[in-house]
């Protein structure tokens, strides 16, 4: 056999992964196709293997190609949210620096079919996917990893996951939050987030649950609404919480968007925003800076979040492949604008003078 044949390459990362995970080639093989004969310990350890040592399973039929298409694919949701599409460009300018090309593709990728219909672009033409959708609990990010396609998660986590992730520290943005508006005097604090399922909306209600209850407040007594990351969820859970016989005093949005909702809700209610209510976002979108809206919110550095991203996806393309994986927790700032101000009902010596932003 000559050492140009084409199956040679295949077959010698075929006997990697096996001496790697310490079976037999034909047990890689049969463990990579999902064959119901081998044991899940098998497959999970053969899995791991592959993932480590960059293996690509090739599309069925086709010869792996030869080269590298040089093609990114980027995951979002959707387009409503000012932040994504920020994040969409930054990750279209570092990509295109490093001579990548870019594919956009707007999916949930929350159920296993979705990857089934995008597999022939997934498998045979991209080189990697930078993924903003990740769900808690999503099979999508332990089908990609079996497959050892190139992956990096961004925005989102998912817990237990062995693949590089960017994002912020939500705990401790949810907690900065809380304690921004606890220092203006607000006790009647009220929480509405975007999907349950998101590392997003779990990390930044409990960071703000944990810090109100080290302060005395319980947290069967701080009002908490999951919906969606829209204008229209924001919207429906302040009118639910502006409605009640107990109205708050303070809503913490799960971002933005969410928080242009919750104005529109007060506008709505004719409640004044911030003499009667405060509000308070995530994200700093390009609008929440602006006179119109001055909302006070906790910045994202998106365009290091998107930089960091593509570095760690292309390191994990062009090797060599690193032994371990990365998470990458960016710092936040709390930017304080118009949207929140001291509590009209606040106890004596509570309301906080600090009006700067905090770092973290």
């Amino acid at each position: 056999m000559h050492d140009d044949d084409e199956s040679a390459p295949q077959k010698k990362k075929l006997k990697d992964v096996a001496d790697r995970a310490g079976v037999a080639v034909s047990t890689v093989s049969r463990a990579l196709s999902g064959h119901p004969a081998i044991s899940a310990a098998t497959r999970d350890a053969v899995q791991e293997a592959a993932a480590q040592l960059g293996y690509r399973l090739p599309m069925q039929g086709r010869k792996l190609r030869k080269a590298a298409t040089k093609v990114i694919g980027v995951v979002v949701e959707a387009l409503h949210n000012p932040f994504i599409t920020s994040l969409i460009a930054h990750l279209h300018d570092a990509f295109d620096e490093a001579g990548y090309h870019m594919i956009l593709i707007i999916d949930s990728m929350s159920e296993s079919n979705c990857l089934q219909k995008l597999r022939p672009l997934v498998d045979g033409y991209l080189d990697g996917l930078v993924l903003a959708t990740a769900t808690l609990d999503s099979p999508i990010v332990t089908e990609l990893k079996r497959r050892a396609i190139p992956l990096v998660l961004v925005i989102r986590s998912v817990d237990n996951s062995n693949v590089d992730t960017v994002e912020i520290d939500n705990v401790h943005a949810g907690a900065e939050a809380a304690r921004h508006l606890f220092e203006l005097g607000h006790r009647r604090i009220g929480l509405v987030m975007g999907q349950r399922n998101t590392s997003t909306s779990r990390d930044r209600s409990e960071g703000a649950l944990i810090w109100l209850e080290s302060q005395g407040i319980r947290r069967q007594d701080i009002p908490l609404i999951f919906g969606m990351y829209t204008m229209e969820s924001g919207y429906s859970s302040a009118m639910t919480l502006l409605s009640g016989p107990q109205p708050v005093s303070a809503i913490i949005a799960g971002n933005d968007t969410m928080a242009l909702g919750v104005l529109e809700a007060a506008k709505r209610k004719g409640i004044a925003v911030p003499q009667q209510l405060s509000v308070l976002g995530f994200d700093d979108m390009p609008l929440a800076g602006t006179h119109v809206m001055s909302l006070t919110t906790i910045r994202q550095p998106v365009e290091t979040m998107a930089r960091t991203a593509a570095r760690r996806l292309l390191d994990r393309i062009n090797g060599p492949i690193p032994t371990t994986v990365s998470r990458d927790v960016l710092p936040i700032h709390l930017i304080q604008r118009e949207t929140t101000a001291a509590c009209l009902s606040a106890p004596v010596g509570s309301q906080s003078q600090r009006t700067h932003s905090q770092t973290r």
